[in-house]
C-alpha cells in the first residue's frame, strides 16, 4: 500500500509539474502522465510478477542480470542507439523507445553483489578469494556508467549501493577501506573532470550566489519554491515552477514542486514515507534466513532509500546538483519500472519469510 500511495502521489504531482509545458509542446495536457502512468503500470505487473518468483530463482539469474545491465550499458556507445540528453549519453533508442539501462544494470549489481556476498560471507578476510570479486563488480559498474555515459549522479549512485551493501555484510574493515579510498579517488577525478561539474559544486559552496552564469539557475529557484511553499503549500496545481521556471522540473527537482504545492508538512510526509519503506524493507531483510535474499533485500533499501535522501538534499541544497530521480515519484519511464521491479524482488522475499514468521508467532 505504501508503494501504491507513493506512485499515485507521482502521478498527480508529475500531471502538476509537467502540464503547462505539455501544453506548450503538444496541446494535451495529459501527454507527460499519460506515458507516466503507463511505465507505472507496466512496473506494477513486473512487480507482481517477480514477487511470485522463488530465492532460488532469482539467484540463479543473478549473474545473467548483472551482465544483461552491462550490455545494455554499453549499448549507449552505438552510434544511431545511445541518446545524449542534457550532455549525458544515458539512453538508448530501441523501437521507438527511449529507455536508461542504468537503472536496470543496477537491479542486476544489486543481485550479483548480494550472490557474491553471499557465496563469499566466510571468505571476505581474503582479498583475492572474496573481496577482489565484490571490487570488481560493483566498482568496474559504477565505472562502466561513468566512462561511457559521463553521468555522474547515477555512478555516485551505484558507489553508494556497492559500499552500504559490503559495509553491511561485514567486509572486513582492512578492505572496506580500499573500498572507501577508491570511492573517493573516482569521485575527486570525476568531479573535476567536468567544467560544468566545477561550476555547479562552486555554486553550492557559494549557496547560491555564484557569479558563473546559469549554474545555481536551478538551485536558486528550487529555494524559491520551497520558501513560496510555506507550511501548508500554495496548493496543487499553483507551482510557479510548473511554468517553465526549472528546466525539466518534473524530473530531478520535482521535490520543489512537492514543497511549494504541498507545503513543508506535504514534504515532510513524502521523506517520512520513503523512511518508512526503507524501515520495511530492512525488517525483510532481517529476518530472512537466506543469505541472498537479506543482502538483496539490503541492496534495495539503500537503493531506493538514498537515492531519494540524494534527490531531496540536492534540492535543499545540501549537495551539489547531481541530476538523480526520486524514487517512484520523478517523471521517467525506465526509473520507475526499475525500481518497481526492484521492490517486487523484495516481496518475493517477504513472501518466502511470512510462513515462516506466521507459523513461530502461532507458537
Amino acid at each position: 500500500m505504501l508503494v501504491l500511495l507513493l506512485v499515485g502521489f507521482g502521478l498527480i504531482t508529475v500531471l502538476s509539474s509537467s502540464n503547462v509545458v505539455d501544453i506548450k509542446q503538444s496541446g494535451n495536457p495529459f501527454s507527460g502522465v499519460g506515458s507516466q502512468l503507463t511505465f507505472a503500470l507496466i512496473g506494477l505487473v513486473a512487480m507482481v510478477l517477480l514477487s511470485t518468483r522463488s530465492v532460488e530463482w532469482l539467484e540463479s539469474i543473478s549473474k545473467l542480470a548483472f551482465y544483461l545491465g552491462i550490455f545494455g550499458q554499453l549499448l549507449v556507445l552505438v552510434p544511431g542507439v545511445g541518446v545524449s540528453v542534457g550532455g549525458n549519453t544515458n539512453w538508448i533508442r530501441i523501437l521507438g523507445q527511449t529507455l536508461q539501462p542504468s537503472e536496470f544494470l543496477k537491479i542486476g549489481l544489486v543481485l550479483y553483489l548480494a550472490h557474491l556476498l553471499g557465496h563469499y560471507k566466510d571468505e571476505l578476510w581474503d582479498f583475492h578469494t572474496g573481496a577482489k570479486q565484490v571490487m570488481v563488480a560493483g566498482f568496474g559498474a559504477a565505472g562502466l556508467v561513468y566512462l561511457t555515459s559521463k553521468d555522474m549522479g547515477t555512478a555516485l549512485v551505484f558507489l553508494v549501493i556497492v559500499l552500504g551493501m559490503t559495509y553491511l555484510a561485514g567486509m572486513p574493515s582492512q578492505h572496506f577501506n580500499k573500498f572507501l579510498l577508491l570511492t573517493l579517488g573516482g569521485v575527486l577525478v570525476g568531479a573535476l573532470s567536468s567544467p560544468s561539474r566545477v561550476a555547479r559544486i562552486i555554486a553550492f559552496f557559494q549557496q547560491g550566489q555564484s557569479t558563473v552564469d546559469g549554474a545555481d539557475w536551478q538551485v536558486k529557484h528550487g529555494i524559491w519554491a520551497l520558501a513560496n511553499g510555506g507550511l501548508f503549500g500554495v496548493g496543487p496545481g499553483n507551482s510557479t515552477l510548473n511554468w517553465g521556471w526549472i528546466p525539466e522540473v518534473e524530473n530531478d527537482f520535482i521535490f520543489a514542486n512537492i514543497a511549494e504545492e504541498w507545503g513543508m508538512l506535504g514534504g515532510l510526509l513524502v521523506l517520512f514515507c520513503f523512511l518508512l519503506l526503507g524501515k520495511y524493507i530492512r525488517n525483510i531483510a532481517q529476518n530472512n534466513n537466506y543469505a541472498f535474499a537479506s543482502l538483496a533485500a539490503t541492496g534495495v533499501m539503500l537503493w531506493v532509500l538514498l537515492q531519494a535522501l540524494i534527490n531531496i538534499a540536492v534540492v535543499l541544497h545540501l549537495l551539489p546538483v547531481l541530476g538523480v530521480p526520486l524514487p517512484l515519484i520523478s517523471k521517467g519511464g525506465s526509473s520507475i519500472v526499475a525500481v518497481l521491479m526492484a521492490l517486487g524482488i523484495v516481496l518475493a522475499f517477504e513472501r518466502v519469510q511470512a510462513p515462516i514468521a506466521s507459523s513461530a508467532r502461532k507458537r
